[in-house]
């Protein structure tokens, strides 16, 4: 077994000395709350040498037991160990002083694999101090610590025991907490820190073998420059000699053609300017023609523009009167009030057919009135003759049937009884009947009556919801009229809105064109004045952005960001050139230019580690090529600058690495040394070369724009075709109002009759079953008054037999019939007739009351009728009142559109007046300025060539160059251009208006043009020029291309020393970079060894695991569990995640996952763990507190099957399907009377064994 028992004394809640166990394979520790299960969780942590600070407490000295009263023995009486009685002695009197220990001691008693026992015992005291003792011998920890590993018990990563709450910690950690997790398991945590090291290292020594090599490349690229250099000096003197003759030969040629031209021009302008005095007396002729016609044409127009103004007076005044809104509100209360007429006269004439309607019902039902009282008198009369005729009997007869009558009413006594009091019944029930018959047709009467007013409504109401649609439909279509109207007018406005953007453009680009323009002119002069500069100077060079060239073309924006200012700066190989050509500049006015000299130039040396200290970065030296002979310039310009391919490289260079260096991005972002950041973008060579078809299609889209403006101004709708709408739409909306409320009071008239109607209908539906049942009754109540009469006739038929027989009737009932049914039937002839007359009495009241209602509306109707005729006479006297004025201002106006036609005429003959002298006037005027454009030409042109002159003088001067002269110095030309000085007073006219050619300065220096021949003095052409340009270009460009350097063999020797000191020390960062790149990559190897052996064996582990958890009978394959790699190539640097699949449900996130699912998972993943070189035990402090009893049974089972021997499980908890399988039980109380954790050990397998025997 391996952890057999714990001995502890005086720790946390356990006061004395205390044995728990023995442990078995599978050993179940229980107890209530707060007994103390988790101290003995703590006491085996603290035995097998965990920190305090997971053991529930924030100090060592936490850990002694601290209590009311100490024990005086064991409390158990087990017998202590020989060296626990030595320490007891030590401290038992103190303890028993205060009840409170002095020091606390765990034992832990553990068996190997060879039955060998093990005693590791671990001690500390109130101050702190801590003692390990291995076999009851003192040891450090180191040792302590060494033998616990030998029995494969890792204290660092605690894989023999699992905290409370510990389960749902491993649930919910992150892939890079599990990964260390896994790293602790395997060992490979322990190589992270050689690890790093190793890797730190091998970085240093590349990037030293790097830069050595970079180095080695630099110095040998140097010696091969010099090299090159060494035969460079011998021919440059003599081509240096040859370009000058050719120099002075073509200062000669230009200056002697110079001269002649100027002779030419100023005779020129003396022929021209005699003609001068003639055009421009006939030009003052013109002008004075113009200015009269002018003022004729402004009298005409400004009598135009009165008369237009009051003819737009007047169509105002028109427009306003006819679309004002009291026209328009007339004419809507015309038709409004005409067709309140025509309702009310169609309304009336029905309402007089329902009069005639209900005054022909009310006639009829009068003469039905006098016709049933005629027939009711008529009635009474015949039954009052009738009764004359009647059977008589004498005065003995009659005493004899009254005293029969008397002897016969003694016999059938209770039938008579019963027969008067069925006959009352009878009586009551046939009064009933007669008042319930008399309602139910009197409510049909109503009912008739109701659906004939129902019928008429209906009609009425479809008539007006008819005449509603139609309203409403007109509505609406005026409203479409009116929205398209307006989006008309939006679509106008934004296309106003969309052409006026795209002018502004237009205008914008053609101010564009303008400034391009200049850019370019200023390009151009520039190139000009850098190619003189390179003709006149031989050490030019040219400009930086002419010398150098990206590699590729994604990185021009970065390089022309780099460059900056020294872009266009001019690279030249002396300081005495650059100041020679600043001078040159000075005295030509040719702006100014930077210079960088190659031989004084300050280069810092380029830093070689650059060249590769980040992916996707390069320094800018090495993106650009360039000849050799400038790379000083070159470098100067670039310095240590890197151009990134990102953003985030250069962000990583400059700020997570630290390094100062401007860093600038493919697309021109900058990083500066400062660590400042600014988005850069070159402007050289950006700029768009506008051409004259451009600017000419610019201007074409400009008037296209233009005009399409112009056309929709004129598309705009005007507003009196909207006010028309408006004033429809106003009109159908108060008619469509109208026709609303007369519907509404229709419909509520309508449903008040349906209303009425239904219950009438409802009242009928009643009536009829009491109708039916009072019928019922008086039926039966016939009926037993039938059977009664039969029983009582038979009495008295007996009685009065012989009376009969003497009287001469059949039965005594006869005569008693014959003389009662006289007044019977006069009753009831007289009720039937009273019935009819009381309900055509009723019936005609009615109805003259619905004719008095139906009169009094058409009163009301003819009175509304009357009032809207005098309404519409009077609105259309209205109307026509406002329609006469508007005439009378019509003809007005007519009147005054005839005259402003009149004076248009007259203004239009004025127009071709001014016309036909404007003509003329810019006829002489053209040909007045052909004449003096001619002259100032000329005069240009003398300006030019002095200058030209002046500026080939200077030059001489400037570039030492010996002029043959018959007269004069250079020395009286100024090296400043003074332009007042020599074209001063050039263009002033005399007193007869003729101008006269330029006086130019020559100062006083004659030259001696010998050295040229009759064909070049003859020859005034570009060619020549071209020819002598060309060959000293040839000549320039040779000599540069020799650029030759005196100093470099004196350089070669120093620098070959230098190249083999470099390949030393490169040779070694190579052997040192081998070395430490093997060094690293068998750390790499162990660590990915390690760890990948313990990964896979968790990983192959963790599904079936998983499966023996949580397989059930609905489940029996049980759930699904496996790990994934983040990084599959170096695990242990990224994260590993853990995916649980619980049975018969679909696959979801670990968080997602219930409090019992996430639990078995965590289970899972730590037994899969565990079985990875596991430890002899394992302890689990309540892992099942999130888990139900199907769960913890699993659980249960799982731990049962695999506890061993060599595997053995201690777990505390409270569920019951848990320990009641274990093969022992601790149980843990607390003893109240000495404030102490007890403990009572149950060997469950030997109870079940004595129990076996028992039964």
């Amino acid at each position: 077994m391996p952890l057999v028992r714990i001995e502890l004394c005086n720790f946390k809640s356990y006061r004395g000395l205390q044995v728990i166990g023995p442990f078995k394979h599978f050993t179940s520790v229980i107890g209530p709350n707060g007994a103390g299960k988790s101290n003995l969780m703590d006491a085996i942590s603290f035995v097998l040498g965990v920190k305090s600070a997971q053991l529930r407490s924030s100090q060592l000295k936490d850990l002694v037991y601290r209590g009311r009263r100490l024990a005086k023995a064991p409390v158990d009486g087990s017998e202590p160990t020989q060296d626990q009685e030595n320490d007891d002695e030590d401290d038992g009197a103190e303890d028993q002083r205060d009840g409170s220990a002095k020091k606390a001691w765990v034992l832990a008693v553990y068996e190997d694999a060879e039955k060998k026992e093990w005693l590791f015992q671990r001690t500390i005291s109130t101050t702190g101090a801590s003692e390990y003792r291995l076999n009851n011998q003192v040891v450090t920890y180191a040792a302590y610590n060494t033998a616990l590993i030998s029995h494969n018990i890792l204290v660092k990563a605690k894989n023999f025991l699992v905290f409370q709450g510990d389960v749902e910690a491993v649930a919910s950690q992150s892939p890079r907490e599990l990964t260390r997790l896994i790293e602790q398991i395997s060992g490979s945590l322990e190589l992270a820190a050689e690890y790093d090291k190793a890797k730190e290292a091998q970085e240093r020594a590349t990037e030293n073998a790097t830069f050595n090599f970079t180095k080695r490349r630099g110095i040998a690229g140097e010696i091969r420059q010099y090299k090159e250099q060494k035969g460079e000096a011998e021919r440059f003197e003599g081509l240096c000699e040859e370009r000058d003759q050719l120099i002075l030969r073509r200062i000669l040629y230009k200056l002697f053609h110079i001269e002649k031209a100027l002779e030419a021009n100023a005779r020129d302008i003396q022929t021209k300017s005699r003609a001068l005095a003639g055009l421009r007396k006939e030009q003052q002729n013109n002008d004075n023609a113009l200015e009269a016609a002018r003022a004729e044409q402004a009298k005409a127009r400004s009598a135009v523009v009165k008369e237009e103004r009051k003819v737009k007076k007047a169509e105002k005044s028109i427009e306003s009167k006819a679309s004002e809104p009291e026209l328009v509100a007339t004419d809507e209360k015309i038709k409004h009030s005409t067709r309140k007429v025509h309702n009310a006269k169609a309304l009336h004439e029905q309402v007089e057919k329902d009069e005639e309607r209900q005054r022909a019902k009310l006639d009829n039902l009068r003469r039905d009135l006098i016709s049933t009282q005629k027939a009711a008198d008529e009635a009474a009369e015949a039954h009052r003759r009738a009764s004359q005729y009647s059977t008589s009997l004498s005065a003995e007869s009659l005493a004899e049937y009254r005293s029969l009558k008397a002897s016969a009413s003694v016999l059938a006594v209770p039938e008579r009884q019963s027969l008067d009091t069925l006959g009352r019944e009878e009586k009551t029930a046939l009064r009933t009947l007669n008042q319930l018959k008399a309602k139910f047709e009197e409510m049909e009467t109503r009912r008739n009556k109701l659906n004939e007013d129902a019928t008429s409504q209906g009609e009425r109401k479809n008539e007006l919801e008819e005449k509603h649609s139609s309203l409403q439909a007109d509505l609406t279509r005026a409203k479409q009229e009116y929205d398209k109207h307006q989006s008309e007018r939006t679509r106008i406005s934004r296309l106003e809105t969309e052409t006026n953007e795209k002018l502004a453009d237009v205008y914008q680009r053609l101010l564009q064109a303008g400034v391009d323009r200049t850019e370019s002119e200023r390009e151009i002069k520039l190139k000009e004045t850098l190619s003189n500069l390179q003709r006149v100077f031989p050490g030019v060079r040219g400009r930086v952005v002419d010398l150098c060239k990206p590699t590729q073309r994604k990185y021009e924006t970065a390089v022309s960001v780099i460059l900056g200012r020294n872009i266009d700066a001019v690279v030249v190989d002396e300081e005495k050139t650059a100041i020679e050509c600043i001078e040159y500049l000075r005295t030509q006015r040719a702006g100014q230019a930077t210079f960088l000299p190659l031989d004084t130039i300050s280069v810092k040396p380029v830093n070689d580690k650059y060249r590769s200290f980040a992916k996707g970065a390069r320094l800018a030296v090495d993106v650009i090529q360039y000849e050799p002979a400038v790379e000083r310039a070159m470098q100067h310009a670039c310095g240590n600058a890197l151009v990134c391919d990102t953003l985030e490289v250069a962000k990583y260079v400059c700020w997570e690495k630290g390094q100062e260096v401007k860093a600038v991005t493919l697309d021109g972002t900058v990083i500066h040394k400062s660590g400042l950041m600014t988005g850069g973008r070159s402007t050289h060579g950006s700029g768009k070369k506008w051409e004259e078809k451009d600017v000419q299609g610019l201007i074409r889209l400009r008037d296209t724009l233009k005009s399409q403006l112009q056309e929709l101004s004129r598309s705009k709708l005007r507003g009196k075709a909207d006010e028309n709408i408006i004033a429809e739409i106003a009109r159908l909306e108060s008619a469509i109002t109208l026709a609303k409320d007369d519907l509404s009071a229709l419909k509520l008239r309508y449903n008040g009759t349906k209303d009425e109607l239904k219950h009438h209908e409802r009242e009928l539906k009643k009536l009829a079953p009491e109708l039916k049942k009072a019928q019922a009754a008086h039926t039966t109540l016939t009926a037993q008054i039938a059977a009664l009469r039969a029983v009582v006739d038979e009495a008295e038929n007996g009685v009065f037999a012989s009376f009969c027989t003497k009287i001469g009737v059949k039965d005594i009932r006869e005569y008693e019939e014959r003389q009662l049914k006289v007044a019977e039937e006069e009753s009831q002839a007289r009720l039937r007739y009273d019935q009819q007359i009381a309900r055509l009495t009723h019936q005609a009241r009615f109805e003259e009351e619905q004719l008095q209602v139906t009169q009094e509306r058409l009163t009301t109707l003819l009175r509304t009728r009357q009032e809207e005729e005098t309404k519409v006479v009077e609105l259309e006297a209205q109307k026509q009142q406002i329609q006469t004025e508007i005439a009378e201002a019509e003809t007005t106006l007519e009147s005054m559109r005839e005259g402003l036609n009149e004076l248009n005429n007259i203004q239009e003959e004025k127009s071709k007046v001014v016309e036909q002298a404007k003509k003329t006037h810019a006829r002489s005027a053209k040909v007045l300025d052909q004449a003096l454009k001619e002259i100032g030409l000329k005069n240009d042109e003398i300006e030019k060539l002095a200058l030209e002159r002046s500026a080939s003088y200077r030059k001489c001067r400037l570039e030492d160059v010996r002029l043959p002269l018959l007269r004069g110095n250079l020395k009286n030309v100024p090296m400043e251009e003074n332009l007042r000085e020599e074209v001063a007073m050039a263009v002033d006219e005399d007193e007869e208006g003729t101008q006269r050619p330029k006086k130019v300065q020559d100062y006083g220096i004659e030259i001696d043009f010998d050295a040229l021949d009759d064909e070049e003095r003859a020859a005034n052409s570009s060619e020549t020029l071209t020819g002598f340009d060309t060959s000293i270009s040839q000549l320039n460009s040779e000599i540069e291309r020799m650029a030759p350097n005196l100093k470099a063999i004196e350089r070669l020797d120093d620098v070959e020393a230098k190249l083999a000191d470099t390949e030393k020390e490169a040779e070694k960062a190579r052997k040192d970079s081998k070395t430490a790149r093997d060094q690293f990559n068998d750390v790499k190897r162990r660590r990915y060894e390690l760890f990948t052996d313990a990964y896979n064996y968790i990983a192959d582990r963790i599904d079936p695991v998983y499966k023996e958890l949580t397989k059930g009978k609905s489940a029996p394959m049980g759930g699904v569990a496996y790990l994934s790699l983040e990084d599959s190539e170096e695990p242990y640097t990224a994260g590993i995640k853990y995916h649980a699949m619980p049975p018969m449900k679909r696959f979801r996130d670990m968080e997602q996952l219930s409090g019992g699912e996430k639990t078995m998972a965590a289970l899972a993943l730590l037994f899969a763990i565990h079985s990875y070189q596991p430890a002899p035990f394992f302890v689990l402090d309540e892992v099942d507190a999130a888990l139900d009893n199907t769960n913890v049974a699993k659980i249960a089972n799982y731990i049962r099957s695999h506890a061993s021997d060599a595997f053995q499980f201690i777990v505390i908890s409270l569920k019951g399907s848990l320990y009641e399988r274990g093969h022992s039980l601790v149980g843990i109380y607390r003893d109240q009377d000495i404030n102490s954790s007890r403990t009572l050990t149950l060997d469950v397998g030997a109870v079940f064994v004595c129990i076996f025997h028992l039964c």
